[in-house]
């Protein structure tokens, strides 16, 4: 599997990681994972899941006027996403665990 293809699979987990440091709108959503090492994510796999999130209560948007264009939205976690990052970090963590115990000959 390619490393777009599991940012893929990971990208609310990572999406919510990214806004547990700092409420940001998109494109700073998409610069900090770009930032960390990751591949650059399209907007058209971006967006619709910060409307998932949305949708699920995870996070809450709101539009803040730009002093250098136009206004964006600006993303922040609620509290059920924060409680959503935490079991999904904890999920991750879980199958990291297994994963390596698998490779060091631990899996059966």
């Amino acid at each position: 599997m390619s490393l777009a293809a599991w940012q893929r699979a990971s990208l609310p987990m990572l999406v919510l990681s990214v806004l547990a440091v700092a409420p940001r709108h998109g494109y700073g959503i998409s610069q900090a994972l770009v930032s960390a090492g990751l591949q650059p994510i399209k907007g058209a796999q971006l967006y619709p899941a910060l409307v998932r999130l949305e949708d699920e209560g995870a996070i809450v948007a709101q539009w803040e006027q730009s002093e250098s264009g136009p206004a964006r939205k600006v993303y922040q976690l609620t509290e059920s996403g924060h409680a959503l990052h935490r079991d999904l970090l904890a999920q991750w963590n879980v199958f990291m665990a297994a994963a390596e115990a698998v490779g060091a000959g631990g899996g059966g």
